[in-house]
Order: C-alpha cells, then sequence, then structure tokens
C-alpha cells in the first residue's frame, strides 16, 4: 500500500434516515499521531486489518475490532502502527442510539467493542467483513448489520427536527409539552450530547469546511465565517475538542484525521 485512500458511499435508500453515509480507508503504517475531529456524529467502525491504537497518557491502548465510537467532547488521538484498512458507518445524528440499542450518551467519548455489547453478532460480521473478497462485499455486509439493528428500532421526529435546526445554523425548537430538563434528557438519549453541545460541535466542524474552500482562507475568515466571535474563541475550541493548536492541526500530513474533517478535499479522485 504507498497512500492513504480514503471513499465516502451513499447509504442504500432505505438506510437514509439512519445513516448520513458510509465510508471506507486504507493506509500503511504510520506512527503520526491522528487528532480526530467531531462532527456530531457516532459510527460504527469495523477493523478489516489490525485496528487503531488510542493514545493516552498511559500510551498506546489497541481498539477493539468492531466498535461503536460516541460522540466526541474531547480529544482522541489515534495512531496506525500496522498497515489500516477501515470500513465506518457514519449514522445521522439522531440515529445513534437506534442502532447502540442504548442510550446514546452512555458511548459519549467512549468506543464500544460491540462484541461486548452486541454479542455473537457482531462477532459474525467481523468475520464475515473480514473474509469478504473486496472492500464493496465489506460495506454490503456492514449495511447489513445495521438494517438488521435498526429494523424494529423508531427514531425520535421531534429531536430530528431539532438537530436539523441546529445543523442548518438556526435555533433549535423545544417541544412545549416537556421540561427544558426532559428535553436535555431526551435529546442527549438519542444523540449522544445536549443541543447546547451538539451546537458547539457542528459550529467547530463548520471550521474545515470553510477552511478548505477555494482561494487563501486563513483562521480568522474561517472562525467568523463558521460563527465564531474572534480567533481565540476558536482557538479554545481546537484545544477543547483536539488538544492541539490550529497551526498543529494544519502542519498534520494525509491521514485520516484530515480525510474525516475535509474528505471533499483529500479524498482520492474517483471516490464516491
Amino acid at each position: 500500500m504507498s497512500a492513504p485512500d480514503y471513499c465516502e458511499i451513499a447509504p442504500r435508500a432505505s438506510l437514509a434516515d439512519f445513516v448520513r453515509c458510509v465510508w471506507t480507508f486504507r493506509a500503511p503504517a504510520d506512527n503520526a499521531p491522528q487528532p480526530i475531529a467531531p462532527d456530531g456524529c457516532c459510527e460504527l467502525i469495523i477493523h478489516r486489518g489490525a485496528p487503531y491504537l488510542e493514545r493516552g497518557v498511559d500510551g498506546d491502548v489497541e481498539q477493539a475490532a468492531i466498535i461503536f465510537a460516541g460522540q466526541l467532547t474531547a480529544p482522541l488521538t489515534l495512531v496506525a502502527a500496522p498497515d489500516v484498512d477501515v470500513i465506518g458507518v457514519r449514522f445521522q445524528p439522531w440515529a445513534a442510539r437506534a442502532f447502540l440499542g442504548r442510550v446514546a450518551d452512555s458511548a459519549t467519548d467512549k468506543r464500544i467493542d460491540l462484541v461486548s455489547a452486541h454479542g455473537a453478532t457482531a462477532s459474525e460480521v467481523l468475520g464475515a467483513v473480514r473474509r469478504a473478497a473486496s472492500t464493496e462485499v465489506g460495506v454490503a455486509l456492514a449495511q447489513d448489520y445495521v438494517a438488521a439493528c435498526v429494523a424494529e428500532r423508531s427514531l425520535d421526529a421531534e429531536v430530528r427536527a431539532a438537530v436539523l435546526a441546529l445543523m442548518a445554523n438556526d435555533a433549535a425548537p423545544t417541544p412545549s409539552d416537556v421540561s427544558k430538563r426532559q428535553w436535555q434528557r431526551r435529546f442527549k438519549a438519542e444523540v449522544g450530547v445536549s443541543p447546547r453541545q451538539l451546537q458547539s460541535v457542528l459550529r467547530f466542524r463548520r471550521v474545515f469546511d470553510e477552511i478548505e474552500k477555494p482561494g487563501p482562507v486563513g483562521w480568522v475568515e474561517a472562525a467568523l465565517a463558521a460563527g465564531y466571535f474572534d480567533q481565540p474563541h476558536m482557538a479554545r475550541d481546537f484545544r477543547r475538542f483536539l488538544g492541539v493548536s490550529s497551526r498543529q492541526w494544519a502542519a498534520q500530513k494525509f491521514g485520516l484525521a484530515k480525510a474525516l474533517a475535509a474528505p471533499e478535499t483529500y479524498k482520492k479522485p474517483g471516490g464516491a
């Protein structure tokens, strides 16, 4: 494997209410740390090869082979020691609980081993995806798994409407028949974070959309366009969410972190 290869695939139509996209990433071993930016979504991650290592204060710890990655509100740094080959399913923000089968905030800032959460089913899916003759077959198997998990699950229409409003940078509607505290709990149960936390994550995510636009766009311009008061305001969120400065982020070479943060720029030509 000579270079990283990132690709996004639209989910099958029957899963569109639950899944934002399916993505694949293959890359050679690389000991450079990869700070992963939050994007407001939870994900199913299936490692076809060796799992990523999570870097922490006590050293590097290997992820489980098939995981549910919850919402990020704190820095997560990954390292690809061996070659990596990953299939990811990025859920719609309001669909995390439907797949996981328990409240989404129980997984916030955690990577849940799905063998412990979903039992033999997850083990069988992992084995089938690893034996798959191609990535395309693996992607189909991953979507089959999601479809089976959400088949009998319903989505909270009011939470969905609130998330869509936040994604459009509008004020999120709040149901009039519940208290503010009840609504916060209900929203977190489905999404993994509160409306205010999601709003912060989505604003931070817009910085990457702005900085990757054609033409000379600097961090100050990107911060203001994303909704920050000024660059120091944005800088605090870089430390809060990534644990690095914007300058350190910009110095990162191509890898999973940049592929996920700026897919249109970093995915290879011909990717879906």
